[in-house]
C-alpha cells in the first residue's frame, strides 16, 4: 500500500487522540523531538500515550523525557510506535524496562466505498447535544467494559464543539445500542468508538455504525478511511474492505497493562 496513505492514517490517529485528550479537564498534549505526548490526567494506562511519530535523533533521551513527564504526574502510560517507523525507539523502550504488548492493527479503506443499507430497526443519529453524548458514552462504557463514570470523563461536553469530529449513536426501539465516532483530518475519515452493547451484538450494528462514519467522512471531503482495530473488530473491517498495511507496537511498564 502507498506509504502516503499509511502516513495519513498515522496523522489522523495522532490528531484525533490529541484532540480528544485536549477536551478532558486534566488533559495535556505536548510534542517534542518526534514524541507526541497525550496525557488524559486519568490514572488509566491506555489513556496516556507517548506516540513516536518519526525516527528520533536520540531515542533514549526522548523516551526518558516522556517517562519523566508522566512520572511527575504519577500516571501510568504506554509508548506506541508503528512498526518500521523507528526500530531504535523500540530498542530504547526495552532498555527502559518496558515490555511490548500485542500489536494494534492500523487499517485503511481506500478508495472509499458506497455503504450498504442500514439494518432494519436501527436508527443512527448524530450526538449533537448532552443527551446524545450521554447515550454515546453509555454504549462505549458497555461495549468496552469501562465504568460509565470513566467513559463520561473521557467523552466530555467539549467534544461537541470540535468542528472535525462527530459522534454517532445507533438506536433500536428508542434505546441506545451502538456507537461510532468520526474524526476528519488530512482528508481521512478516522473511525473511532465503534461498539455495541452486549445484548445487541452479532446483528451487524457495529458494521453499520462504521459505514455511517465512512459515509459522513465522505460527505466532508475525505478520500480514505482509517481505524485501529480490536481483535473482535478486525475480521469485520476486513470483510468491509479495510486492509492492514501496518501495526502499532505498544510498550508498557510491567504490571501497568
Amino acid at each position: 500500500m502507498d506509504e502516503g496513505l499509511i502516513a495519513r492514517a498515522d496523522a489522523n490517529y495522532f490528531g484525533a487522540w490529541a484532540a480528544i485528550v485536549a477536551t478532558m479537564p486534566e488533559g495535556e498534549t505536548r510534542e517534542r523531538a518526534g514524541v507526541l505526548i497525550t496525557c488524559s490526567g486519568l490514572p488509566v494506562t491506555i489513556f496516556n500515550i507517548a506516540f513516536v511519530t518519526r525516527p528520533l535523533a536520540d531515542p533514549d533521551a526522548a523516551l526518558r523525557d516522556a517517562a519523566a513527564f508522566f512520572d511527575e504526574r504519577k500516571l501510568p502510560f504506554v509508548v506506541r510506535v508503528r512498526e518500521g517507523v523507528d526500530p531504535a525507539s523500540e530498542a530504547a523502550a526495552e532498555r527502559m524496562g518496558m515490555v511490548a504488548g500485542g500489536l494494534l492493527p492500523s487499517m485503511i479503506l481506500s478508495p472509499m466505498k458506497e455503504p450498504p443499507p442500514v439494518p432494519a430497526g436501527l436508527e443512527i443519529r448524530t450526538a449533537a447535544d448532552i443527551a446524545g453524548l450521554r447515550d454515546h458514552a453509555a454504549v462505549v462504557a458497555d461495549a468496552f467494559g469501562f465504568p460509565l463514570q470513566l467513559a463520561e470523563q473521557v467523552l466530555t461536553e467539549r467534544l461537541l464543539t470540535l468542528t472535525d469530529t462527530e459522534l454517532y449513536v445507533g438506536y433500536v426501539d428508542g434505546r441506545p445500542v451502538a456507537s461510532s465516532a468520526m474524526f476528519a483530518v488530512h482528508r481521512t475519515a478516522g473511525v473511532y468508538n465503534v461498539g455495541c452493547v452486549g445484548t445487541h451484538r452479532r446483528k451487524g450494528y457495529g458494521e453499520a455504525m462504521t459505514w455511517h462514519a465512512v459515509r459522513c467522512g465522505g460527505s466532508m471531503g475525505c478520500i480514505m478511511s482509517s481505524l485501529q482495530a480490536s481483535e473482535m473488530g478486525a475480521p469485520v473491517y476486513t470483510r468491509m474492505g479495510y486492509e492492514t498495511p501496518a501495526h502499532y507496537k505498544t510498550f508498557h511498564r510491567p504490571g501497568s497493562e
